[in-house]
């Protein structure tokens, strides 16, 4: 038994300072236990989004096209390709998602490789500010305690498992700090600029932690060399005093060389150099992908450099509204839940006064034992700030609520306040309190993580997101990988397709040319063909097989000039900056006279359902449905008018309210609209209806099909949902060919194909949809409908022009 014992006392002593790392990748592993595939499927299209774009960038990264970051190749009319760049990060993190993902086939395994590389950056990010935090407070379970409760915080756990360059360079900043440490405990140098430029290769929130540990750095260095100058002139004779003179020059000059040969400088200059280069590969690549025809100054870095810094919003950035925001994202980094989060939405306008109070006092506390400190206060400084130093370098980011995630990298307040306060607490009750803190943390972080595990969780939606990315899948493999996608509209498309608020991206896909299209049909929900047909609703081949995957993006595109004249004709609905249009399930915004700053800023829109049960499951709590919008791409300005339609929910409606404000600075302009009682809705209708029959009956079948002047109305009674599902064709044949678009010619006629909704309407027994047509002499309409894939359900024409 003795002998057994003296065998494992050595291996206990050994393993001993191993068991806090291990407890807190135990702790950490938690979130693989509670998480699952809560985090593409539930959370908001910020996260999501953000995960879907750096899959396809990491998907398109290759050597075939010169290592570029593009997130799809659209092929121009001449045949040529033009990429749409994404290059504002350097290519580390998406290499790395490249690696994690090549070996799986099938979005969803790849997507699952995604997050677990995130995870485990998040984890070894957690890691080395626990090894950082030990070595400068002497504690292993002092560093152990500071690490989990600064990732306990919503801010770190919500991100965890997002596939961005942003989050994930969490663990190179991480991994810099420690160098910091090491360099300035132990004088080892060499280690430090190697780490930096590592993590210079996955992102630039680095930048943020070297510049003040630099400045600190460099500023110490001064004072020390003044003092010692000092001392050694007041010894000098006053004999002497010309010889000092001259030794004084000589002593400028050898003080200044000394900055200049300061490793703090020589760090500076190796990772400004290391960037520079990093960056300018970003640009040369975008130069060359441009045709090299592209000012560098308007190159999408550049322009996305400038925006981050601000400009030109940096001189109307309301700094006071800047700095409550972030004192209030301080707080909710400091101490977990201990803020208001909104569910879906986590994150307020306005900041409340309670919220900013934590905030003032987590950074007051942080500073003032900062200030205590007996050792290393420029490197407690610098973990403290360096969150500062980011919202400021690119506040024209940050400053944006729907950034949110910028807010992860405050975790270095709640590093130095709690690391300082036990520091304190040991020295006045032993080990007693590090231990005891080192348990609670792992309590607060294991509680955190299985909160935030059910945040914004929806089991239904959820198995729908799966269904989906299996028709996805299935698209591509139907494709052979070249899945080619049309949205109707514009044109606009910057390589996803969004679906119920989930972004899948196209990764791999080459886009056809796309015109304006006025009569272009507008589509609710994602509807997908796939071919053998090259004359099939585009008129000309899309792939070498002619293989044609139709991929219908859910938001409305541009209105059509007939249809913004319509609107000017007829009274609003409400009237404020923009004039409001309801009509049905769509809500248009015009204005005119309009120039761009008037489309600037966010738009919000809170739609106020009359059942709270209609809306989904997260924003119940809310109260409605908060469907807030940018005016880009979807908006036209034309003609010195601006215009945009928004598609609303199907639920019964209450209220409305919408406007436009400039995040983090003030509302612009607000209006409200309620809605009419639902029977007062249906007498409309049923006017409406009973005034459309009032036209010419040209074809009479499953839909009876009215023509009156322009346009074309399908009315249908007795009605249910069933009956308008599927897709409808519609065929219109001009007396001159030469009328039709370009590329319809040889087709010899319009398809103007469309889905019921959004723009059908049901009521009653009775089914309703109004279809404008091109304003050229028409010959005959060609119109019914069928389900892609199963046949044509009901067709018919009718001449109408000699």
């Amino acid at each position: 038994m003795l002998a057994l014992d003296s065998g494992l006392s050595p291996l206990l002593a050994r393993a001993r300072p191993c068991l806090p790392p291990a407890l807190l990748i135990l702790a950490l592993s938690a979130l693989f236990a509670f998480g699952g595939d809560r985090g593409y499927f539930y959370r908001p299209w910020v996260y999501s989004e953000n995960s879907a774009k750096n899959l396809a960038l990491a998907e398109n990264l290759s050597p075939r096209d010169n290592f570029r970051l593009f997130r799809a190749v659209i092929l121009a009319e001449d045949g040529s390709r033009y990429y749409d760049m994404y290059s504002r990060f350097p290519i580390g993190g998406t290499a790395l998602i490249k690696l994690a993902t090549a070996p799986f086939d099938g979005l969803s395994a790849k997507l699952t490789a995604a997050r677990t590389l995130a995870l485990l950056m998040f984890c070894g990010a957690a890691l080395l500010a626990h090894l950082a935090v030990a070595r400068l407070t002497a504690s292993r379970r002092i560093g152990l305690a500071a690490a989990l409760i600064a990732f306990s915080s919503y801010y770190a756990l919500y991100h965890s498992d997002a596939v961005s360059n942003e989050t994930m360079d969490i663990f190179g900043v991480m991994l810099t700090f420690h160098g910091m440490v090491v360099f300035v405990q132990d004088g080892r140098f060499r280690q430090l600029p190697i780490k930096a430029c590592a993590a210079l290769f996955v992102g630039w929130h680095v930048y943020a932690l070297l510049l003040p540990f630099i400045v600190f750095g460099l500023a110490r260095e001064i004072v020390a060399l003044t003092r010692r100058r000092a001392d050694s002139a007041n010894g000098a004779t006053a004999r002497n005093i010309r010889e000092k003179t001259g030794a004084g020059r000589k002593r400028h000059i050898s003080t200044f060389a000394a900055l200049i040969r300061s490793r703090y400088m020589i760090l500076g200059a190796a990772t400004l150099a290391f960037g520079i280069v990093v960056l300018g590969a970003n640009l040369v690549n975008e130069y060359y992908a441009y045709g090299g025809e592209t000012p560098p100054a308007e190159l999408p870095t550049a322009r996305s450099a400038l925006a981050r810094a601000g400009a030109p919003e940096a001189e109307r950035l309301d700094l006071p509204s800047f700095a409550r925001q972030q004192l209030y994202r301080v707080g909710g980094a400091a101490l977990p839940y201990a803020l208001p989060w909104k569910r879906g939405y986590p994150e307020p306008l306005q900041p409340p006064p309670a919220g900013v109070a934590v905030g003032v006092l987590a950074l007051g506390a942080a500073l003032a034992g900062i200030a205590f400190a007996r050792r290393h206060r420029a490197l407690w400084a610098t973990l403290a700030l360096f969150g500062f130093f980011w919202a400021l370098l690119a506040r024209g980011n940050v400053s944006f609520v729907h950034h949110v995630h910028e807010a992860l990298y405050y975790v270095g307040v709640p590093l130095a306040l709690f690391g300082l306060a036990l520091m304190g607490a040991r020295r006045l009750w032993g080990e007693r309190a590090p231990i005891a803190a080192a348990l609670a943390a792992v309590v607060v972080f294991a509680v955190s993580a299985f909160q935030m595990s059910g945040l914004d969780r929806d089991v239904q939606k959820a198995e729908a997101m799966k269904a989906e990315m299996a028709d996805f899948d299935a698209i591509r493999e139907k494709t052979r990988g070249e899945a080619v996608a049309v949205l109707t509209g514009h044109g606009y498309f910057d390589g996803w397709l969004r679906y119920n608020r989930a972004p899948y991206y196209l990764a791999g896909s080459v886009l056809p040319p796309i015109g304006y299209n006025p009569t272009s049909p507008r589509m609710d929900g994602v509807k997908y063909v796939v071919s053998d047909r090259a004359d099939y609703e585009w008129g000309y081949p899309l792939t070498p097989e002619n293989r044609v995957a139709f991929l219908y993006e859910v938001e409305l595109f541009n209105l059509p000039p007939s249809e913004l004249r319509r609107l000017e004709s007829t009274e609003p609905t409400a009237r404020a900056d923009f004039d409001l249009y309801l009509e049905g399930d769509t809500l248009t915004y015009l204005k005119s006279p309009c120039a761009e700053d008037d489309a600037r800023g966010r738009f919000f829109l809170s739609v106020h359902p009359i059942d709270a049960a209609d809306l989904p499951q997260d924003r119940r709590e809310m109260g409605h449905d908060s469907l807030n919008f940018e005016f880009a791409p979807q908006g036209i300005i034309t003609d010195g008018k601006c215009a945009i339609r928004r598609l609303l929910p199907r639920y019964p409606i209450a209220s409305i309210s919408t406007g436009r404000y400039i995040p983090g600075e003030r509302e612009i302009w607000s209006a409200e609209i309620r809605i009419a009682p639902q029977d007062e809705t249906a007498a409309r209708h049923e006017s409406v209806y009973q005034a459309a029959k009032s036209g010419d009956l040209i074809i009479r079948s499953d839909f009876d099909i009215y023509l009156e002047g322009d346009t074309l109305t399908y009315l249908k009674s007795p009605c249910a949902e069933s009956d308008t599902r599927g897709r409808f064709f519609l065929s219109v044949h001009p007396l001159d060919a030469a009328d039709l678009p370009e590329n319809r010619r040889a087709l010899g006629h319009d398809a103007l194909n469309f889905d019921f909704a959004p723009d059908g309407i049901i009521f009653a027994d009775k089914c309703m949809i109004r279809r404008e047509l091109p304003d050229y002499p028409i010959k005959k309409i060609e119109t019914g409908k069928w389900i892609p894939g199963v046949g044509s359900l009901w067709a018919g024409e009718a001449a109408v022009g000699d």
